[in-house]
């Protein structure tokens, strides 16, 4: 347990913001994590790999064969959001009041050091019921690169995609998908707008019908997972306020339910916009989950658990291993009710009893 604190500690104090949120010259600090991960495992004899995902991004794999007939998939993130209204230094891990904070403690570098000493006690223990693979992956606050990219290179039969979940299984979530709806008109002064084309107006238009089919949506839900939901959360354009504006845009988030598709919802928005307006092509895009109830390596790992299965409206990269044929479920300890959060913490004991029941799903003893 002490190597999964001092790993999670070390972690914290690398600042690993997403680039694709705040970009960053010279090396990122997913790459530094992944290389204080691969130190960590290397120091056990466990070898590893850094490939990268985008330029300086990478992932880091390693995998543990045991000569099982099936193999699980340990993914966690290397990414955070930004930390600019933290309570305290973001990046000083801090222990108190039974408690580790700092910025990316549970979402997610716990879960990540949890699967890393996994591998550890795997390795010590000279096996497990398993095989194992270790993703450490990037981009999940922004566009799930890594985790896309790990299912297409990884083979399982089951993955567990670290999270704070409350030490719950999920196996249920909601897609995301977010596009940019645009207008263009012709600039003029605004003392002669007959002489200009104002882009507000066709955009103001294309965003009270997304209003209309989010209130047609929620009317329609999922028993589990509630409505699919639609909603306008950036809008901007023009210049200054005696031009007609030329342009307009606005960002639009979608969360889409089990059985959706991307085309497919795509095109209904885009009927409801009209064809004054372009939507463009998602620039974040990720499938909702759903692993069935019955499947064997889910009821094991419920079983380890104690707890009963949960679901989510938010994305995770458990989607994309789904998505690629590999069932998977999200997993971790921490509250999600405090990531993305200035008071960003991660009790130890919920880490010590995470330890207990991966160990116990894997037959680590």
């Amino acid at each position: 347990m002490q190597n999964v604190l001092e790993l999670l500690k070390d972690l914290i104090a690398i600042p690993s913001v997403s680039p694709s949120i705040r970009p960053v010259e010279g090396v990122s600090g997913e790459a530094l994590v992944c290389e204080r991960v691969r130190d960590a495992l290397a120091a056990a004899g466990i070898a590893s790999e850094m490939v990268d995902v985008a330029d300086g991004r990478p992932n880091l794999y390693a995998r543990l064969d045991f000569g099982r007939p099936q193999t699980v998939i340990l993914s966690a993130h290397t990414d955070t959001v930004p930390a600019d209204d933290f309570d305290g230094e973001a990046f000083d891990p801090r222990e108190a009041d039974g408690a580790i904070h700092g910025r990316g403690s549970c979402d997610t570098k716990a879960s990540l050091a949890l699967f890393a000493g996994a591998m550890l006690r795997a390795a010590s223990a000279g096996g497990c019921d398993f095989n194992l693979t270790l993703a450490a992956v990037c981009d999940e606050e922004a566009g799930f690169l890594g985790s896309k990219a790990a299912a297409r290179h990884l083979k399982a039969g089951f993955a567990i995609a670290g999270e704070p979940t409350g030490l719950h299984v999920l196996n249920r979530h909601k897609g995301v998908m977010r596009f940019v709806v645009s207008a263009s008109g012709v600039s003029s002064h605004s003392s002669t707008p007959d002489l200009g084309r104002n882009a507000i107006y066709p955009l103001a238009r294309a965003v009270l019908a997304i209003g209309a089919r989010a209130d047609d949506w929620r009317a329609r839900q999922d028993p589990v997972l509630g409505p699919r939901t639609v909603a306008v959360t950036t809008i901007s354009g023009g210049q200054a306020p005696n031009i007609i504006p030329d342009s307009a845009r606005a960002q639009v988030d979608v969360r889409s339910l089990p059985g959706d598709t991307q085309e497919g919802l795509m095109t209904e928005l885009a009927k409801c916009c009209g064809p004054d307006v372009t939507i463009s092509a998602p620039f974040v895009a990720g499938p909702p989950l759903h692993t069935p109830e019955d499947n064997p390596l889910l009821q094991r790992f419920l079983a380890a658990s104690g707890r009963s299965l949960t679901c989510a409206a938010y994305a995770t990269d458990a989607a994309e291993y789904a998505a690629a044929g590999i069932p998977a479920v999200v997993f971790g300890p921490g509250d999600a009710a405090l990531a993305h959060t200035s008071r960003e913490q991660i009790s130890i004991s919920e880490i010590e009893a995470a330890e207990r029941i991966l160990g116990a799903f894997l037959g680590l003893r």
